[in-house]
């Protein structure tokens, strides 16, 4: 893919935002700032760092991630929360990260999946959580604010689980899906947390060795293909999103299909973002991760 396409994403100084609190949910330290205008809420999430066998650190790459991720999933037509590249500086160091505009408006609560699941999600297989429970917990959902075409709420998710086969995404877990309620009313959230995807834990030695190796087990292509999603037993991604979208109304399971049928669209946000967030290995990376998957996707 050429590296030339412009403008690339912007990135926002939340250096000035305000405080609203700290969010609880989740492993990674995030807070709630208030933008200094809208005053609309936005979760920050810093990048965050692993460290090699010899016990050196590196960045991951959860920021630009979940950029790309939003960025696909718009050209898709997905309903998904609004990410931006964001920085704020402490003392002298400047942090990086991304800020999540809240999927919530004035008097709305969010109902996570493990609230809505008629069973628990218990032991090493996750029994309970299947997308047959999923679909049964939708049943009297409405579809995501904005959804043009017919769809019920399970046909939206049906294509949530496909933007996550197109990414990688394997962090699709009962916390990580929502329904928004506002009185007697219940519709699906817009689909969020996407940091989990092409090849983000990585670090840049790994990838450039399965860029270039000629052992067929350990291509980029090898590892895309092995990526398992949270649901019982752990399926293969590509295998959930098709078993969804087969339990979904043929219209819905057209229309996702032929949104995601131009490879070249969907490989577009990964070189949008800036080149000092993200290495030229991780572009390729991900760019072979998302062909690999929409190879794949469009044989089936």
């Amino acid at each position: 893919m050429a590296e030339s396409l412009q403008p690339f994403y912007a990135e926002v100084d939340a250096t000035e935002w305000r405080l609203v609190g700290d969010e609880v949910l989740g492993t990674k330290p995030k807070r709630w700032l208030a933008h200094p205008e809208s005053a609309e809420n936005w979760l920050l999430k810093d990048a965050t760092y692993s460290c090699r066998a010899d016990g050196t650190a590196y960045r991951k790459g959860d920021d630009w991630a979940e950029r790309i991720a939003a960025g696909v999933a718009e050209r898709v037509g997905i309903p998904a929360a609004v990410i931006e590249l964001a920085t704020y500086t402490r003392g002298n160091e400047i942090h990086l990260g991304v800020i999540s505009k809240s999927v919530l408006a004035h008097g709305e609560a969010l109902l996570h999946g493990n609230e809505l699941l008629r069973e628990p999600v218990v032991g090493r297989h996750r029994s309970g959580y299947t997308l047959e429970a999923v679909r049964e917990a939708l049943e009297n959902v409405r579809p995501p604010v904005g959804i043009a075409e017919p769809f019920s709420a399970w046909d939206v998710f049906a294509g949530y689980l496909l933007l996550d086969a197109v990414i990688g995404n394997t962090d699709r877990h009962e916390e990580n899906w929502a329904v928004i309620r506002r009185g007697d009313l219940r519709w699906l959230a817009r689909s969020f947390d996407h940091a989990s995807s092409l090849g983000f834990l990585l670090d840049d030695a790994e990838r450039e060795a399965r860029l270039a190796t000629r052992d067929r087990g350990y291509t980029v292509e090898a590892w895309a293909d092995r990526a398992r999603c949270p649901f019982a037993r752990g399926p293969r991604l590509l295998a959930t999103a098709i078993a969804a979208l087969e339990m979904a109304s043929t219209q819905a399971c057209m229309h996702w299909l032929e949104q995601c049928r131009d490879a070249d669209r969907l490989v577009e946000p990964i070189w949008l973002v800036p080149e000092h967030r993200m290495s030229s290995s991780a572009r390729d990376f991900a760019e072979r991760v998302v062909r690999r998957n929409h190879e794949r996707l469009m044989a089936w």
